[in-house]
C-alpha cells in the first residue's frame, strides 16, 4: 500500500508540473502515463497475490442423542397387549437390599436390589422406577442425584430375583455426577409394572 501511495503522489506532482509550466508540461504527462501504467500494474500483482480466506461456517456441535431402547421396547409390546400394565398393582411389587456397587470414593455407578413380585398369579417382565440418592451428614440427608428409567425382568409369582440399576453417566463428562460428603442413602421406588403375555416376552 506504500508503493501505491508514493505512485499517486508521484502522478499528482507530475501532473501539476504539467498544468502548471509549459516548459515541463511534455515531461510531466509522460511521467503522469508511466506512473498510471505502473500503479495499474502494481494493483494488479497485489490482488493476484492476495489469497482469499475461506469463511468457515459455523457448524454446531454435534451431541450424541440418548436413545431410550428399553422405553421404545415397553411403548412397543404396549400397543399389543394394553391390559399388561393393569396385571400386577405397584403395591405387589417392591425392592429390598439396596446398596451402592461398583463404588469409589464418594461416589458409585450402579445399585443393586432385590425385586420381589408378590403377584399370586402374574409374572412381572418389566417395571418402572424412581431412584434417588441422597447424601446424610449428621441428622439431614440432601438428595443430590435422581434418576427415572424402565427395565426388563422376569420374576415369577411370589418370586425374588437380584437386578442392578445403573446410574446413567454424562455422555460429555468423564467424572462422577455426584460426590457424596457424608453417608449414602438410596430410595428406589417401584412407579408401574407390565406383565405381558409369555407369546411377547422372548
Amino acid at each position: 500500500m506504500k508503493i501505491e501511495a508514493m505512485l499517486w503522489v508521484l502522478i499528482l506532482v507530475s501532473l501539476a508540473f504539467a498544468i502548471v509550466s509549459p516548459q515541463f508540461r511534455k515531461y510531466g504527462l509522460i511521467i503522469v502515463a508511466i506512473g498510471v501504467l505502473t500503479l495499474v500494474a502494481v494493483i494488479a500483482l497485489l490482488r493476484q497475490g492476495e489469497v482469499a480466506t475461506p469463511v468457515l461456517a459455523k457448524v454446531p456441535p454435534q451431541h450424541a442423542e440418548r436413545v431410550d431402547f428399553e422405553r421404545s421396547h415397553v411403548e412397543k409390546l404396549d400397543k399389543q397387549d394394553p391390559d399388561a400394565k393393569n396385571r400386577i398393582d405397584v403395591s405387589e411389587v417392591r425392592f429390598d437390599q439396596i446398596r451402592p456397587s461398583n463404588s469409589e470414593p464418594g461416589s458409585f455407578d450402579s445399585i443393586r436390589a432385590r425385586l420381589y413380585n408378590d403377584s399370586a398369579r402374574y409374572t412381572l417382565t418389566d417395571y418402572a422406577y424412581y431412584l434417588v440418592v441422597q447424601d446424610c451428614v449428621g441428622t439431614v440427608c440432601t438428595t443430590i442425584y435422581d434418576q427415572r428409567g424402565l427395565a426388563s425382568t422376569l420374576v415369577p409369582p411370589n418370586q425374588a430375583r437380584d437386578v442392578v440399576i445403573d446410574i446413567r453417566a454424562p455422555e460429555t463428562r468423564e467424572s462422577p455426577l455426584f460426590k457424596l460428603v457424608g453417608a449414602p442413602k438410596i430410595l428406589l421406588s417401584i412407579q408401574g409394572t407390565r406383565a405381558y403375555q409369555a407369546a411377547l416376552v422372548p
